[in-house]
């Protein structure tokens, strides 16, 4: 696991090959891609805010970002034109999720071939 303290400033498309913690931000509009989970408040509300973004688990206060495909997505606002994944887990009532499209369950979606 790699612990980023500070702010992940986003410069171009990044692959990480293990899961990330970010004691701060994430931002920039490239994509992000991590072979594992991201953790992203630890320490400070934080938001993720990425083009696209691809990981296993993700956990922060806000996200904010074109696609998302995660297996499951913890968080407070949600704001995404696609996301897909298993499991959105709202971290309370009043949590919004606005998306294009959104898709849960993944796992149990029939893949179409072309």
């Amino acid at each position: 696991m790699k612990t980023i303290n500070g702010d992940l400033i986003l410069n171009k498309d990044t692959t990480f090959k293990k899961s990330i913690i970010v004691k701060g931000n994430i931002k920039g509009y490239f994509s992000l891609k991590v072979n594992g989970n991201i953790t992203a408040w630890d320490i400070n509300a934080v938001d993720i805010d990425a083009l696209d973004i691809d990981a296993m688990n993700i956990n922060a206060m806000n996200i904010n970002a074109l696609d998302i495909d995660a297996m499951n997505i913890n968080a407070l606002d949600i704001d995404a034109l696609d996301i897909i994944c298993e499991k959105r887990i709202k971290k309370s009532i009043s949590s919004k999720t606005k998306a294009r499209v959104f898709i849960q369950n993944k796992s149990k979606l029939n893949r179409k071939e072309w």
